[in-house]
């Protein structure tokens, strides 16, 4: 295979439950066969990588960790939030970077928050090569070396999010990402 790497891509992995009892490298705490393949494929592709951890926030794959048992799915509000909250800040660190794509192969576990987070902070090459791909096609997706991206298009700004991303359409929603902005629709009566 053939790919030259393009300078300022950023890929962002999710860390899974399958993970050993013993600290160690991001890379090798986490060992189930999905992270590992995901990790492999997106490092071909992308000089930058992250791992999206519920307790970390975003880290790099060398970084030292403690092995964990979190889920966010199941965490109390209070966990959720502070994990938000790390998230936020990791987010915006990142983006002071002025990254020119960036790649989620997360779930769709705050997806959307995280997306408008990017967005927020004007970065709008946001792609997502997996989503709505099962194991398997993911896994053939690596084998085949399908590549996740087009460098020139990535270095044309091709990927841009449109102006109005997060404008409200005919319908009062927007995007698939964006939902609408909270309305309330009768008037509060304090008592």
């Amino acid at each position: 295979m053939s790919w030259e790497q393009v300078p300022d891509t950023w890929a962002i992995i999710p860390c899974t439950n399958q993970k050993t009892n013993t600290p160690g490298k991001a890379r090798n705490v986490w060992n189930g066969n999905h992270f590992q393949l995901t990790l492999a494929v997106v490092e071909l592709y992308f000089p930058n990588v992250l791992i999206m951890s519920y307790k970390y926030g975003l880290i790099d794959p060398d970084q030292w960790i403690e092995p964990y048992d979190i889920d966010i799915r199941t965490a109390s509000a209070a966990d959720k939030l502070k994990w938000w909250w790390k998230m936020r800040d990791d987010i915006a660190e990142l983006c002071e970077k002025k990254p020119l794509l960036v790649a989620m192969y997360t779930g769709d576990v705050e997806r959307e928050r995280i997306l408008r987070e990017f967005v927020k902070h004007d970065v709008k090459q946001i792609i997502l090569p997996w989503e709505g791909k099962s194991i398997g096609k993911r896994m053939q997706a690596a084998y085949d070396g399908e590549a996740p991206f087009d460098p020139e298009k990535a270095r044309n700004h091709e990927y841009d999010l449109p102006d109005d991303y997060d404008k409200p359409t005919e319908t009062g929603g927007t995007n698939k990402y964006l939902p609408p902005p909270t309305q309330l629709t009768d008037d509060i009566n304090w008592e």
